[in-house]
């Protein structure tokens, strides 16, 4: 099996670390590479410790430098756009874990986000890597862009019911993440004296993954047209545990027989797909250090829930960007990638 190269860009956050910790055992994915401009000039060893071998990888400053076949960037919204030019240019392969390329629509992106987005030809180009939806289209490209953790939980429970057409027109998603789906610098209102033991609601109505769910819905749900698709509510949580999102998805309005057609329609949706699991409730801790997707149906009259629970570091994250460069590797999608999680 050929190896191939890879560097990871922004390797000391939450995601950097991740990806960091999966690629350490990865067989085919070889670490040659690692960004912080923060933490430039020690080793790798010194500054990821817990990791099983990085003494001979320096952090560097520029990912401009970067000679891999592969590359992860891990960087905060607008810093992608000035890198991912110059690594196509010179024939290497991206995964941005960031959101400079998940918007489709350029003016969406520029509402959202606040900026001009100074790469149409890149986003014109960048598959959306929903890795079970998009298997095909990832492994031909060349630049993916990694879904957000909430997006991810979201879509993969919402996308097969949407195409047979089982939604109703108002749709509620009740989404609760770890503190580190903020990232790793701290704020007044992550840091473990304000979130450790309370749960707040933030960015209702205006956060923004709920631009790039409605989009991927209007773009991957395949058969309704733009004006069926359901009206969705988008309501994010942080909640006291580190990492772990769930997502409970009300649908007002469905009757208990129309739930099952929804466990029918997940179930035949990932029959081959080894990291999504349709089954019971899920409890957190199953997902947490798990590329895996639970997925579950109740019926709570006058509603129908479906639940998602993923990791959102590892699904939501870094382990979703591996599969998805396995797949543009020629590689298993399963490689190197957990498939179990920590626990009861």
């Amino acid at each position: 099996m050929t190896e191939r190269t890879v560097g990871v860009v922004g390797a000391s956050g939450y995601l950097g670390g991740e990806l960091l910790r999966l690629l350490s055992s990865h067989p085919s994915l070889r670490l040659t590479h690692a960004v912080s401009k923060s933490h430039a000039g020690a080793t790798l060893d010194e500054v990821c410790p817990w990791l099983a071998d990085g003494h001979e990888i320096v952090l560097e400053s520029d990912p401009g430098s970067l000679d891999v076949d592969l590359a992860f960037l891990a960087l905060p919204q607008g810093e992608a756009l000035p890198v991912v030019p110059s690594l196509l240019e010179r024939g290497t392969k991206v995964v941005d874990l960031g959101p400079d390329y998940r918007l489709k629509d350029a003016e969406l992106y520029r509402a959202t986000y606040g900026r001009e987005h100074t790469d149409p030809d890149g986003l014109a180009r960048a598959v959306y890597g929903l890795t079970e939806v998009s298997r095909e289209a990832i492994a031909s490209t060349s630049l993916v862009a990694n879904p957000g953790c909430y997006p991810t939980a979201t879509l993969l429970a919402l996308l097969p019911l949407l195409r047979r057409g089982l939604l109703p027109s108002q749709i509620v998603v009740d989404a609760k993440s770890g503190t580190s789906g903020a990232g790793a610098t701290p704020s007044p209102s992550t840091h473990h004296a304000q979130a450790g033991a309370s749960v707040n609601p933030y960015g209702g109505g205006h956060h923004r993954h709920a631009p790039e769910i409605r989009e991927a819905l209007a773009d991957l749900g395949g058969g309704p047209s733009s004006a069926a698709l359901p009206q969705v509510t988008f309501v994010p949580h942080l909640v006291p545990v580190v990492r772990g999102l769930l997502c409970s998805i009300y649908a007002p309005g469905v009757e208990p027989d129309e739930v099952l057609r929804w466990n029918e329609a997940l179930t035949d949706a990932y029959r081959a797909s080894p990291f999504v699991r349709v089954g019971e409730v899920p409890r957190l801790p199953w997902a947490v250090g798990s590329n895996r997707c639970y997925l579950a149906t109740e019926a709570a009259p006058p509603s129908g829930v479906v639940y998602s629970a993923i990791d959102n570091l590892v699904k939501g994250g870094a382990g979703q960007a591996i599969q998805n460069a396995n797949l543009m590797a020629g590689l298993p999608e399963t490689t190197g990638l957990p498939l179990g999680g920590l626990g009861p």
